[in-house]
């Protein structure tokens, strides 16, 4: 049995792929869920500081509140403005409460992809310190492999979320979070004025679109490594 041909060099290659893809994907999850512009923009389209009561400068004060809070670069939620003519704290003890689990939530994320990135440097590393083809063309098989089955297992995530959002929604809060402080108020809870229902559903797809763009830039490199790479 040749040396890349093993059981442990197979498993760490799965592994690494498996890395890879959650890197892509966390990375997308981070990048989106942090635009600012795009915040801007379903604001616009939602009409939400008119649903909301509130003036279009509090409301992005009050956004970068909530995000800053929810990525650790504040402690707390505390955050008045003036909301059908009255000044008040924006979000009340339930929301500051669920937004506790959603930073929680973020930086575990964050931590995973942070470990993640530390297995595909080193993995790079090693197949380009190791100079050994046959190596590098087998954990490009093996991605292609991995990311079959995991893209398989995504693509009907995607699809059950596109034909009933809200039952995807609902299953996702199910799985990630132990109590019920995320079923909110729309007719009086600002967090969930601030972000319902559609913007999630526009900001899933657009998480699953960034990831899809770095995937298949992977999936195209892994592809060509798979089949020699560059002759020499």
């Amino acid at each position: 049995m040749k040396k890349t041909d093993s059981l442990l060099v197979k498993t760490l290659q799965a592994v690494w792929s498996v890395a890879l893809i959650a890197v892509l994907i966390l990375t997308s999850v981070d990048l989106n869920c942090f635009s600012r512009p795009f915040y801007a923009d379903q604001y616009r389209q939602l009409n939400t500081a008119q649903t909301i009561g509130m003036s279009e400068e509090d409301l992005d004060l009050t956004t970068d509140v909530l995000l800053d809070y929810t990525q650790g670069k504040r402690g707390n939620l505390d955050v008045q403005a003036v909301i059908n003519g009255q000044v008040q704290e924006v979000f009340n003890q339930r929301e500051k409460d669920h937004m506790v689990d959603v930073q929680a939530l973020y930086l575990n994320a964050m931590s995973v992809r942070n470990l993640a990135a530390a297995i595909v440097i080193v993995g790079l590393g090693l197949l380009v310190m190791k100079k050994d083809k046959a190596l590098r063309r087998q954990t490009a098989k093996m991605f292609l492999k991995t990311s079959a089955v995991l893209m398989g297992l995504a693509g009907a995530l995607a699809f059950y979320a596109f034909l009933d959002f809200n039952e995807f929604w609902t299953m996702f809060h199910h799985i990630f979070f132990r109590n019920d402080l995320w079923l909110l108020d729309p007719n009086t809870d600002v967090l969930i004025m601030m972000v319902p229902e559609t913007f999630f559903f526009n900001l899933v797809f657009r998480i699953l679109g960034g990831f899809g763009l770095g995937y298949l830039i992977c999936l195209g490199l892994a592809w060509f490594e798979s089949k020699g790479g560059v002759q020499a």
